[in-house]
């Protein structure tokens, strides 16, 4: 009984060895990511989040001050390469013009939006 207790006990010990090993020393797989894209993709979200928090200020700074939102007016930038637009939900073809775009947005001086209805609730960021 004690030598089935002592091989059990040894075999759980080179099983739990062989786990670690495997982990310590593991590649990430095709598809993972690696730790400088963790980082990064940390870093874009931080912006998005001040880039939102930004967008939702200057939306209630122009609700303030009585702007119109109903033509889906650009207010501009919020954050680095971040723009904020107004835009209707749901969203109208006039909302996929062109030119009813932010200015910085479509000069590629901004590559990401923010959008808001016209009552300020979150429709889109990209």
């Amino acid at each position: 009984m004690k030598k089935l207790a002592i091989v059990v006990l040894v075999l759980a010990i080179l099983t739990g060895g062989y786990f670690l090993y495997r982990a310590i020393t593991q590649k990430p797989k095709t598809g993972q990511k690696s730790e400088n894209t963790t980082a990064q993709n940390v870093a874009e979200k931080k912006v998005g989040d001040l880039a939102l928090k930004n967008a939702l200020n200057l939306y209630a700074q122009h609700k303030q001050i009585g702007t119109d939102f109903s033509n889906g007016p650009c207010l501009g930038i919020i954050a680095p390469d971040w723009v904020l637009d107004i835009a209707h939900n749901p969203r109208q073809p006039i909302d996929d013009k062109v030119e009813n775009q932010c200015q910085d947005f479509r000069e590629g001086r901004a590559h990401h939006f923010i959008e808001l209805d016209p009552a300020g609730n979150l429709i889109k960021a990209f």
